[in-house]
């Protein structure tokens, strides 16, 4: 009952604190005119505010560095994952004001995922994710591709109100999940829980409507710090769950990449050809396509806590299946309002 009181301080300090700091922000943005002015690729139609991610992210890290300090013990990696989500913070928000060009952003992030694993390697952490025959340096170029790949799948699916944060959300619920189902060390489940309150904390701003932006400053090292939460999961043998927690971001984002790449198609520019865009193209609400999400990750929360340890490959198939669905769902055009 001490342990439930005391998470649930944390978690009201840090929810409460990133509210605040938001609606702070926010004030800050509006003098200094740092507005997202809606375009034909925009989701919103009136200018608001962006770059909210620096309260967010601000919270999360001075939370996570008094964790740091204070605790005997930490997660190998979390100064390293720290001193590079700031990196990525600082470079996104020059991006968020000025468009820096795509190499210049996929340098600072090669950057990061290099710090990254070598926090987790002076932990003595073994990432392995395929076979044994496959060399460790291959293993570790292709996680660190994909960990690219995520840190900017996060920032493209960041296009209508409160999604990044419902996925946000999600993911972490189900990182406290595994961790205090399988007695992991207190440090498993602290973190992302600073980070499920935090993202919350800003989701009151910008649930539909929306009165503030997370912003690439906010998205990017969201993305990294979740890719970070899955390498620990696969080094626990849990690379199911890795895969399962973020899968409708994973395919929505990966499969619309694919159709605009077999199409010759600038694959780096904006668009909007997601399948939770296109639902919102034929009429649904920004809070309900939010929601039919929300939903999909609860289903796959569930069959990552049930059976992705004992059944991985059925729990992935299955989850795939569940998403599919929701994509399909998304899909529909039944929502159009007008012929």
């Amino acid at each position: 009952m001490t342990e439930f009181i005391h998470l649930l301080t944390i978690f009201s300090i840090f929810g409460l604190s990133s509210c605040i700091a938001t609606a702070l922000l926010r004030k800050i943005l509006i003098q200094k005119g740092v507005l997202d002015t809606p375009n034909a690729r925009s989701s919103h139609t009136i200018p608001t505010p962006r770059g909210g991610g620096i309260a967010l992210m601000a919270v999360l890290l001075l939370g996570w560095l008094g964790y740091g300090l204070s605790s005997a013990t930490s997660i190998p990696g979390l100064w390293q994952i720290m001193a590079g989500s700031l990196g990525l913070m600082a470079i996104s928000w020059l991006d968020d004001l000025k468009n820096l060009s795509a190499k210049v952003r996929l340098i600072v992030q090669f950057v990061a995922v290099v710090i990254g694993f070598w926090g987790l390697s002076q932990g003595g952490l073994t990432i392995k994710l395929f076979p044994e025959f496959i060399p460790q340096t291959v293993d570790l170029i292709i996680l660190g591709m994909a960990w690219v790949w995520f840190i900017n799948l996060y920032n493209f699916m960041d296009g209508i109100d409160g999604i990044t944060g419902i996925e946000t959300a999600s993911i972490t619920v189900g990182l406290i999940a595994l961790a205090l189902l399988l007695s992991w060390p207190q440090e498993y489940y602290y973190l992302p829980l600073i980070v499920l309150a935090t993202t919350l904390g800003f989701l009151i701003w910008n649930w539909e409507p929306s009165s503030i932006f997370l912003g690439d400053v906010g998205s990017v090292p969201l993305g990294y710090i979740l890719g970070w939460f899955f390498l620990l999961l696969i080094t626990k043998g849990l690379w199911a769950a890795a895969f399962i927690l973020p899968l409708y971001y994973l395919c929505d984002a990966t499969w619309t990449l694919v159709k605009r790449a077999l199409r010759r198609e600038r694959i780096w520019q904006a668009h909007k050809e997601h399948y939770y865009q296109k639902a919102v193209r034929n009429g649904a609400s920004h809070k309900k396509v939010a929601l039919i999400i929300l939903a999909c990750n609860l289903c796959l929360i569930c069959i990552t806590i049930l059976f992705s340890q004992t059944y991985p490959w059925s729990s992935l198939g299955s989850s795939l299946i569940i998403v599919a669905s929701t994509m399909a769902v998304l899909s529909q055009k039944k929502n159009v309002k007008h012929p």
